[in-house]
């Protein structure tokens, strides 16, 4: 019984990361990266969100 909890558990997480990757795929390398707005690997800025935008 043991075993098939651990193996959904293992696959419930594989789903998670394979959704996840997909997700941040989508949106493209720079959008979906954390480190965004202190950057200079040359990514185009004008398509992030601006926080100030919001103001």
């Amino acid at each position: 019984m043991i075993d098939f909890i651990i193996v959904a558990l293992v696959f419930s997480y594989a789903g998670w990361a394979v959704y996840k990757g997909f997700k941040k795929g989508k949106k493209g390398a720079c959008a979906s990266c954390s480190q965004q707005r202190s950057c200079s690997a040359g990514c185009d800025n004008s398509s992030a969100p601006s926080p100030d935008k919001h103001l």
